[in-house]
């Protein structure tokens, strides 16, 4: 039991330090700067305000995380961001981002923890009751612009969103 424990710290710590917190970090609060848009687009600038708050917690939790050790303060601090995502209404027009920024967290946190991410949950957005799973999740901040511009791209009535 000792060996297989010691193992998948290993690997963890494997995988953390191929996606390092820096860049998970910066990853953390491009995604919530560009969520928080969102939500101000949509009139609600409070769910704005706490986008940005808990995205600044979850960075700060992934900067301050340290291999090897429990992870639950960073996934704390993502389930929050997540369920922050999960206000903004399905049937906004903006569904497809917020879709790709609820992937990406839970990509985040089986990237910290494997195992642990809710992608086989259901998603918990009033009215909507898919899964949220991206296949090529972005890794970084530059994949997550790059995959917000082409939801963008496709749809030009999400210019609004584009992040700048």
């Amino acid at each position: 039991m000792k060996r297989t424990a010691v193992l998948a710290s290993l690997a963890l710590a494997l995988v953390v330090t191929a996606c390092n917190q820096n860049t998970l970090a910066t990853l953390v609060t491009t995604l919530g700067n560009a969520s928080a848009s969102i939500a101000a687009l949509e009139g609600n600038t409070a769910l704005a305000a706490t986008l940005k708050a808990d995205t600044a917690a979850a960075t700060t939790a992934v900067l301050n995380w340290k291999s090897g050790t429990p992870t639950q303060n960073v996934i704390q601090a993502l389930n929050l961001v997540e369920a922050d995502l999960n206000l903004i209404p399905s049937i906004s027009q903006y569904a497809a981002l917020v879709d790709l920024a609820i992937g990406t967290v839970e990509s985040i946190i089986e990237i910290v923890q494997p195992g642990a991410s809710s992608i086989d949950s259901v998603n918990t957005r009033p009215g909507v009751t898919h899964r949220v799973y991206l296949a090529n999740a972005p890794k970084n901040a530059a994949q997550f612009k790059a995959a917000w511009q082409a939801k963008i791209d496709a749809n030009p009535a999400l210019a609004k969103a584009a992040i700048r």
